[in-house]
C-alpha cells in the first residue's frame, strides 16, 4: 500500500470520529408538571438533565371551548428551570410547551382544584367535634361561630370558638335535638355547613323480667356501663307491711347488669342507677312467680277424653283401661271415714233407711222375733223352698244389675262431666247396696233356720189353711 492511499484512510478514520463525537453531544430538552396540596403546579425545564433558565413556557387549555384557567399564558423559567402556575379554581386540563436553543418539548396534565379550606362535624349525637382543615392540612386558630338555624330554638353551644393545635373545636351535647349553622374562617376564606345535633340518651336503666329475678341494665348513649351505682328499695306506695329481700346498694359487671332475687310477693320498688355524676330512677312492679293451676283446674271429663284420645291407636276394647282411669282418677272418691254430702249424721240416716228399704226386708213386726207369723195363705215347705230359690235368684239378679249399673256409671263418667258432689253419691249408694246385699243374704240365712226349726217341731198354726185358703 502507498503511503498516500495509507494517509487518505487515516483522514476517513478521524473524520469519522468527529461525526461520532458530534451525535454524542447531541442535546435534549424535557418538561415535567408537578401539583401539590394547595393546588400550585411547577413547571421544571430540563436538558441532558440540567436546569435550563430562561426556557419559554407556554400554558394553554386543552378544551379552550368549556374550560378556563387562570394560568395560561407565556412563562419563562428561573435559574432553577422552573416556572410556578397559580392553583385552578376548578379541575382543568392543560397543555404545557417549554421551547430553548431552538429545540421544544410538551406534556399535557390535569391540574385539580385544591380543597382549600373546609370543615367537618362529627359525634352530632353526643358532644360535637367540629374540624377544620385547609387542603387537607390541619388549621390552628381557625375562627368557628355556631349559631342556631332557627331563631326560635336555642342551643348551649352558640358561641365563637378557636381552633386548636389539631385544628378542631369541640362543643356541648345538645339538651334537645336542634339544627346550627357551622361557619369557619381563615387567611380571607370561609367555610359553613348546617348540621342536626341530636340530644344523647345519656344514663338510662332498664328492668327486664320483672316476674322472676329482675335483671337491671344500665347504658350511658346506648353503651353499658361497667361498675355503675344501683340502689334498690321498696317505692313509696308500696305500704308499710311489703317487704322485699332484695333491697340494697349493687354495682354493674362488664355488661352494665345487675341481677336481683325474685320477689317473695308482689312489691314495688324503686331503682336508682348513678354514674359520672349522673344518676336515672324507675319504679318497677315486682310479682312473686305463681304456681300453674291449669292441670287442678281441667274438669274431670276433660281429662277422661284426653284419655280416651290417647287410646284411639289401642288394639281391643278400651272399655277395661276407661274403667280403670275413671277408679283411679275419679275426684268424687272419697276416702273410707268420709260422710255423705251433709255430713256423717245425714250418712248414717241413709244408711239406716237404705237397710229398712232394702229388697227382701220384712216390714217391721214380722219375722222370728215378732208376734205375727205366716200369713193365712202361707204354704208348706215345698213353697218355702221356692221362696229360698226365688230369694236367691233375686240377689244374684241384684247382683248383675248392681254390675250392669257400675259399668254404666264408669261409662257415664267417661261420657259427661259430673260433679264431685255427684260422683261421691255415686259411690256412697254402691256401698249402700252392698251393705244391703249384705243384710238380704243374713236375713235369708235367718229365714232358712226359723223354716227348718219350724218344719221339725210344729206344722202351720192353727189359722193356716189349707192350699185353697180358708
Amino acid at each position: 500500500m502507498s503511503e498516500r492511499t495509507t494517509a487518505i484512510l487515516l483522514v476517513a478514520v478521524v473524520a469519522l470520529g468527529a461525526m461520532t463525537g458530534v451525535a454524542a453531544a447531541d442535546t435534549h430538552l424535557e418538561v415535567g408538571v408537578e401539583q401539590d396540596a394547595d393546588g400550585i403546579a411547577t413547571v421544571t425545564v430540563t436538558e441532558n438533565d440540567t436546569a435550563v433558565e430562561n426556557a419559554t413556557v407556554v400554558v394553554s387549555v386543552v378544551d379552550a371551548e368549556n374550560e378556563s384557567y387562570a394560568g395560561a399564558g407565556e412563562y419563562e423559567t428561573d435559574a432553577n428551570g422552573t416556572v410556578e402556575l397559580p392553583a385552578p379554581e376548578e379541575d382543568v386540563a392543560v397543555d404545557v410547551t417549554a421551547a430553548a436553543d431552538n429545540e421544544t418539548a410538551s406534556t399535557t396534565v390535569d391540574l385539580e382544584a385544591p380543597d382549600g379550606l373546609e370543615l367537618d362535624v362529627e359525634n352530632t349525637d353526643g358532644e360535637p367535634v367540629v374540624t377544620v382543615t385547609d387542603n387537607d392540612t390541619a388549621v390552628e386558630n381557625a375562627s368557628v361561630n355556631v349559631t342556631t338555624a332557627d331563631e326560635n330554638a336555642s342551643y348551649v353551644g352558640e358561641g365563637d370558638y378557636e381552633t386548636d393545635a389539631n385544628g378542631t373545636v369541640t362543643l356541648p351535647a345538645a339538651e334537645e335535638d336542634v339544627t346550627v349553622d357551622v361557619t369557619a374562617e381563615y387567611e380571607n376564606e370561609s367555610v359553613s355547613e348546617t348540621v342536626e345535633l341530636e340530644a344523647p340518651d345519656g344514663l338510662e336503666l332498664d328492668v327486664e323480667n320483672t316476674g322472676g329475678e329482675p335483671v337491671v341494665t344500665v347504658t350511658d348513649d346506648d353503651a353499658a356501663v361497667e361498675n355503675a351505682s344501683v340502689v334498690v328499695e321498696l317505692a313509696d306506695e308500696a305500704g308499710e307491711n311489703a317487704s322485699y329481700n332484695g333491697t340494697g346498694e349493687y354495682e354493674t359487671d362488664a355488661n352494665g347488669t345487675v341481677t336481683l332475687p325474685d320477689a317473695e310477693e308482689d312489691v314495688t320498688v324503686e331503682i336508682t342507677a348513678a354514674y359520672e355524676n349522673e344518676s336515672v330512677s324507675e319504679t318497677v312492679e315486682l310479682t312473686a312467680e305463681k304456681e300453674d293451676d291449669e292441670a287442678e283446674a281441667q274438669p274431670f271429663g276433660q281429662l277422661v277424653r284426653d284419655f280416651i284420645e290417647g287410646l284411639e291407636n289401642r288394639e281391643g276394647g278400651i272399655g277395661a283401661a276407661v274403667s280403670d282411669f275413671v277408679t283411679e282418677n275419679n275426684p268424687g272418691n272419697a276416702p273410707d271415714h268420709a260422710g255423705g254430702p251433709g255430713g256423717p249424721d245425714d250418712a248414717d240416716d241413709e244408711d239406716a233407711e237404705n237397710e229398712t228399704d232394702a229388697p227382701g226386708n220384712a216390714p217391721d213386726g214380722v219375722g222370728p222375733d215378732g208376734e205375727q207369723g205366716p200369713p193365712d195363705h202361707a204354704g208348706d215347705d215345698a213353697e218355702d223352698g221356692e221362696d229360698d230359690d226365688d230369694e236367691s235368684e233375686a240377689d244374684e239378679s241384684e247382683d248383675d244389675d248392681d254390675e250392669s249399673e257400675a259399668d254404666e256409671s264408669e261409662d257415664d263418667d267417661a261420657d259427661e262431666d259430673e260433679t264431685e258432689e255427684d260422683d261421691a253419691e255415686e259411690d256412697e249408694a254402691e256401698e249402700d247396696e252392698e251393705d244391703d246385699e249384705d243384710n238380704e243374704d243374713d236375713e235369708g240365712d235367718e229365714d232358712d233356720e226359723d223354716d227348718e226349726d219350724d218344719d221339725g217341731e210344729s206344722g202351720p198354726p192353727d189359722n193356716a189353711g189349707g192350699p185353697g185358703g180358708n
